[in-house]
């Protein structure tokens, strides 16, 4: 399955990174952006490991970030929709059904 990332989550990541930088240095912001790739990476692979959230909607935790993605089987597709914080409320930030 082919992994990928809405131009949200891409913007969403580049302000990961930012924040991360200037908050802890460009190593550890280096590893931590590793780890969120790493864990899309790995749903891609396996997306039965997403865990459901509302409607299309499924979640995957990486660290202290949540994946949020769906499954567009017609296109063999894992897409990434954002990359949101844990602490937030995930399904009040979840986008409109893809399908509609």
């Amino acid at each position: 399955m082919k992994l990928v990332w809405s131009t949200r989550a891409v913007a969403e990541l580049h302000d990961i990174r930012r924040y991360s930088v200037k908050r802890w240095g460009g190593s550890v912001a280096i590893s931590y952006m590793r780890d969120l790739r790493d864990a899309a990476k790995a749903a891609a692979r396996n997306p039965e490991t997403a865990r459901p959230l509302r409607g299309p909607w499924k979640r995957v935790r990486a660290r202290s970030h949540v994946l949020v993605c769906y499954l567009d089987e017609p296109d063999d597709r894992f897409v990434i929709a954002r990359v949101l914080h844990g602490a937030m409320d995930i399904e009040r930030h979840l986008p409109p059904d893809p399908r509609s």
